[in-house]
């Protein structure tokens, strides 16, 4: 029995740090990048057409590799019309400075807005 609750604990620590590590964003992403950088180097990325509360310039490329970046957008207001975004990639050399690519192509989505403010509030005799 004690080995059971112990299976079951370890099981659900597991399970609640999975869920901790899925919780957030969404995010913007774009594919993996194959780069390789010399000594000094850095890969970051600048995405135009957000407003400028979101942090878009000089995105740290995603240290796992997973995605090129992967940009936090939870804080985006929704607007009428959505947005329309690009990116581009830079290589920041000590030497030779900031060097980044042409624009990627536009990328359009609409984060969900809030539903209508209830209204017409009242009592009743049946459901």
């Amino acid at each position: 029995m004690k080995r059971f609750v112990g299976v079951f604990v370890l099981a659900v620590i597991l399970l609640a740090a999975v869920m901790a590590t899925a919780t957030g964003g969404p995010y913007l992403v774009a594919n993996p990048m194959q780069v390789t950088l010399s000594a000094g180097q850095t890969l970051t990325f600048n995405v135009q057409g957000l407003p400028s509360s979101i942090s878009a310039a000089n995105i740290p490329a995603d240290p796992t590799g997973t995605y090129a970046f992967a940009l936090d957008i939870s804080s985006l207001p929704a607007v009428s019309g959505g947005y329309t975004v690009t990116a581009t990639a830079c290589l920041n050399d000590p030497v030779w400075g900031q060097k980044c690519s042409a624009a990627s192509s536009p990328f359009s989505f609409n984060p969900a807005s809030a539903p209508p403010i209830p209204s017409g509030l009242g009592l009743s005799v049946k459901q």
